[in-house]
């Protein structure tokens, strides 16, 4: 049982490891910033984040949101 449960920790704890080494969680938390909007009607996902790029040069991330009846391309940088 407790070969079992070192087991488990040593792998926890190689995988927590790997993640932050990765930086995946450093580059998915800093990309909050509003940059602003981008024209994409109708709006869809790829599309939105297409726009995003050519319009601001440090956009990270362009969503899809909807805003009462409408639904508008809002674009996300880096913090810094």
């Amino acid at each position: 049982m407790a070969k079992i449960v070192n087991s488990i920790c040593f792998t926890t704890v190689l995988l927590v490891v790997l993640l932050i080494s990765t930086e995946i969680p450093k580059s998915e938390a800093t990309c909050k910033k509003f940059l602003g909007e981008a024209y994409v009607h109708p709006c869809k996902e790829k599309a939105c984040k297409v726009a995003c790029k050519e319009h601001y040069y440090d956009s990270c991330k362009g969503e899809c949101e909807r805003h009462g009846y409408e639904e508008h391309c809002h674009c996300y940088g880096h913090q810094d």
